[in-house]
């Protein structure tokens, strides 16, 4: 006989259904789930379960919509995480959430396929597929936050695939050429570039360095970004990227004449105000020197992967470079910073011995 009372009945096939409460809408009505067992008692047993760890999540006014819910979230983290990081947030959000479609969509109805066609909607519309990935890391952040608070049932965000990219690294002789043109009459933004070039310091790092932190050593503890503050944007000191980014890099000997050269007070890089360099400014300087040597087109970043890839060269142990770099795990190290050039590759293929005859 079926238990109407407490919501549990036996079914034409024979098993008993048992209904819980999974959603209440704005407007007070209940949407159920349901469980099955082989008895009643079965049946109850699970709902029981079930209503143990599953409490019905409200779709109130705060958290209809994705864009709500992504607000809510933002707000909820933006005291434990780094200010540029939160502005990066607020920007994806106002740029690519809170007006689209997508995001003034229900979550009740948001669905791994609208997740899914609103990123090829993106890719097609010329954003680059890591921005477009930047976006969703976002998304699943938010919808995370909403299944832990509302217990909305996370949906699946799915990545595009990024096609492995060229990675730009100087070779021997574009090297040589940049660091002849770098000691002819040397001035402090040159010098910074050598720096770089001998050591793989990150450019946000570069930038924040004090003179203090220099001597037979770089102690990296800080690095310098521009952040938006209300209507105008400012230069700020943070924390380095992780806490493995927190390191000590001996100075390579073959550079410390230059470094005592221009050792001074304050900041290692200053304009003629004696205020810091800011990272674009000192991108736009490189490019410019990149222009001036008569190399290919060359960021500063690829100062980075130079720096590994002659280290490797070199033969250090990828541990000991990877603590150098600041990376927390040596795989990182491996795919992203350590490029083979074709004379090591030609080196290489030469220690084969012949086998025939």
């Amino acid at each position: 006989m079926a238990r109407k009372e407490s919501n549990i009945y036996k079914r034409k096939d024979g098993r008993w259904e048992a209904r819980y409460v999974k959603e209440i809408g704005l407007d007070g009505r209940k949407k159920y789930g349901s469980v099955y067992g082989g008895t009643y008692t079965e049946a109850q047993q699970k709902r029981l379960e079930i209503m143990r760890n599953v409490r019905p999540y409200v779709v109130s006014s705060n958290s209809s919509v994705l864009s709500d819910i992504m607000w809510e979230w933002i707000q909820s983290v933006r005291n434990s995480i780094k200010p540029n990081t939160l502005q990066k947030y607020d920007s994806i959000i106002r740029k690519h959430i809170e007006t689209t479609v997508i995001g003034k969509t229900n979550l009740r109805f948001l669905t791994a396929k609208s997740i899914s066609d609103f990123a090829n909607q993106k890719a097609e519309s010329g954003l680059s597929v890591k921005t477009v990935n930047d976006i969703l890391i976002v998304v699943g952040l938010a919808l995370n936050f909403a299944e832990e608070v509302y217990q909305i049932p996370k949906i699946k965000v799915s990545f595009l695939k990024e096609r492995a990219k060229e990675i730009r690294v100087l070779d021997i002789s574009e090297q040589k050429k940049l660091e002849a043109f770098l000691i002819e009459e040397m001035n402090l933004y040159k010098f910074a570039v050598l720096l770089a070039l001998y050591t793989g310091v990150r450019i946000g790092e570069l930038c924040a360095l004090d003179w203090g932190d220099i001597t037979d050593e770089i102690k990296i503890s800080k690095t310098l970004y521009r952040i938006k503050q209300g209507n105008r944007t400012v230069l700020e000191i943070a924390e380095p990227k992780t806490p493995s980014s927190n390191r000590v890099i001996p100075v390579p000997e073959c550079i410390r004449g230059y470094v005592e050269r221009f050792r001074d007070y304050g900041s290692v890089l200053k304009n003629r105000n004696g205020n810091r360099v800011e990272p674009r400014l000192m991108q736009m300087t490189f490019e410019k020197f990149v222009v001036e040597c008569g190399l290919p087109k060359t960021n500063f970043h690829a100062l980075r992967h130079t720096f590994a890839t002659r280290c490797v060269e070199a033969g250090f142990d990828i541990k000991s470079l990877s603590e150098i770099l600041g990376h927390s795990d040596v795989k990182t190290t491996l795919n992203k910073y350590v490029h083979s050039s074709m004379e090591q590759k030609q080196k290489n293929m030469a220690l084969l011995k012949s086998l025939v005859g």
